[in-house]
């Protein structure tokens, strides 16, 4: 089954929207606890930063949410992606598909929840005052660039999980690091100058930057760098579909017999 073919895209959103309703999130409450986590995450970070990071910008909140919803989608459609291939290993089992599909799939579920938690953030930013902008438009590319980065590092760690089985732990341990290597609850100015060209390596700084951009007013323009992300993981995503499909063979009877 090749990507660009219809019957390819048709099972990926097939199993996408199975995946999205298994999870709870096509109901209101499931919806509600999907909401949970970053509520409660802003919750803290606002009340113990703000009166500190508050005097650097202003619009600390939106800030703050504008970050948190980016980095957990981040976070949750990586780890649910790349564990897809053992998590699913029993239609793998009984069924004839191209196995890079359920990793997709697995990714694309979270997005699914991901859009719904970005119209409530868009809500939550009219509150804070923030008037839509003509910069609003650009967000379809700052999403593609969030979900081709999410999916090219989903499909090479499914990979890597087949040979690795302690690589979700792992996993686990680089995203709490990341999450504060990464400015989601800071802003850049209030690192040491010498280190933003380190940090400038981490692709979720631009891409957080790239929806801050829009979504803020009187933030910088960022365009470009988001874009080239975005072309960037395209090329490596298509690039571990080829070795999916070429080691097809391989990666079931590893993940079968685990």
């Amino acid at each position: 089954m090749r990507p660009w073919s219809m019957k390819y895209w048709s099972l990926v959103w097939e199993l996408t929207f199975t995946e999205f309703k298994v999870r709870d999130q096509g109901t209101l409450l499931g919806f509600v606890w999907t909401l949970l986590h970053p509520a409660l995450m802003f919750a803290v970070l606002y009340a113990v930063f703000m009166k500190w990071l508050g005097r650097h910008m202003d619009l600390y909140g939106p800030y703050l949410l504008i970050g948190l919803v980016q980095w957990q989608f981040f976070e949750r459609a990586t780890t649910v992606g790349f564990s897809s291939l053992r998590r699913k290993a029993l239609l793998l089992r009984n069924f004839n598909l191209a196995r890079e599909i359920v990793v997709i799939a697995g990714v694309g579920s979270v997005f699914l929840s991901y859009l719904l938690e970005m119209s409530v953030l868009l809500v939550f930013l009219r509150f804070w005052g923030v008037s839509a902008a003509p910069a609003w438009l650009a967000l379809p590319l700052h999403a593609g660039a969030l979900l081709a980065l999410t999916t090219a590092i989903a499909l090479v760690m499914a990979l890597l999980s087949v040979e690795f089985q302690d690589l979700e732990r792992v996993w686990s341990v680089l995203m709490t690091a990341g999450f504060y290597l990464t400015p989601v609850f800071y802003p850049l100015s209030v690192i040491a100058p010498v280190y933003h060209p380190y940090m400038a390596l981490n692709p979720m700084l631009h891409v957080i930057t790239g929806f801050r951009a829009c979504l803020m007013p009187d933030y910088p323009p960022y365009a470009a760098r988001p874009a080239l992300i975005a072309v960037g993981s395209l090329a490596v995503a298509l690039a571990a579909v080829a070795v999916f499909q070429a080691r097809a063979r391989l990666i079931s009877d590893r993940v079968i017999s685990t």
